[in-house]
């Protein structure tokens, strides 16, 4: 029983300082500004701004709590790369993007919102050393909206990019569309990971495939696989979603990261 109890009482501590490590921030950008999430262990080998899929918007509360996408793959695993050593934020979408309920039309590929995820790139600066830009999903059609409107300290160091909507698919927004169609602002250190199960039809292994022929530069690209999920193969739950892989997904990510960041 007291063992019980003490490792209740550790388990209790231990959630209350993780709490405690994460902290909410107010980035200027455009006369308004973006809040986030902040996580910045002892010591950090570099730093990762950690883009949500779907439409983005967070709704986070000044308290921290999220309002939308507690689920989705990156912030659901937002801990572990503090853990890894990563100076960690998670920006959501700008106040006049709208609410999870009723988006702004077309905001993820607009010129404001890229230039609030570069205002996100260069407050992480100010922080560590390298800045790597990690999207998953639909954050991909955000992350070539930074690249093609953000500049200076607003440009990351590096971006990986999981199960991402890169190339154009009917009347779905992509990477190749944000970025005007020009692979010129993407000629940086790149990672893209798929999923060899990803059934959604807008992020599958022939558009990554087709992805590294339009971007014509070094790119590397790693492939995992695992379960196939549940739900809606677009989802956070299915393999789109790395689900019952957040681990290698993490991993794998970091060691790339590490890698460029002079293997600290």
């Amino acid at each position: 029983m007291r063992t019980a109890l003490l490792a209740l009482v550790l388990a209790v501590a231990a959630g209350h300082a993780q709490a405690q490590t994460e902290k909410v921030v107010e980035i200027p950008s455009r006369g308004t500004t973006v809040r986030a999430l902040l996580s910045v262990p002892p010591n950090p080998v570099a730093s990762v701004v950690l883009l949500a899929g779907g439409h983005g918007i967070l709704a986070i509360s000044p308290e921290g709590k999220l309002g939308w996408g507690a689920g989705n793959q990156l912030v659901r695993t937002r801990a572990a790369y503090a853990k890894a050593g990563f100076a960690t934020i998670v920006p959501d979408a700008a106040p006049d993007m709208g609410t999870p309920k009723a988006p702004k039309n077309g905001f993820r590929w607009s010129a404001e919102h890229g230039r609030d995820i570069a205002a996100a790139v260069a407050y992480m600066r100010t922080i560590k050393t390298p800045v790597a830009l990690v999207g998953t999903s639909r954050a991909a059609v955000a992350t070539g909206a930074m690249l093609t409107h953000g500049s200076g300290a607003g440009r990351p160091d590096m971006v990986v990019l999981t199960a991402p909507m890169l190339m154009t698919h009917g009347n779905q927004p992509s990477f190749q569309q944000a970025m005007g169609n020009s692979p010129a602002k993407a000629q940086l250190p790149f990672l893209v990971i798929g999923h060899r199960k990803d059934g959604c039809a807008y992020t599958s292994s022939a558009s990554i495939e087709a992805f590294r022929k339009w971007h014509g530069g070094k790119l590397d690209v790693t492939m995992l696989d695992g379960p196939e999920g549940k739900g809606d193969p677009c989802d956070a739950q299915a393999a789109h979603g790395f689900a019952g892989i957040d681990g290698e997904v993490v991993s794998t990510v970091s060691a790339w990261i590490k890698a460029r960041a002079g293997g600290k």
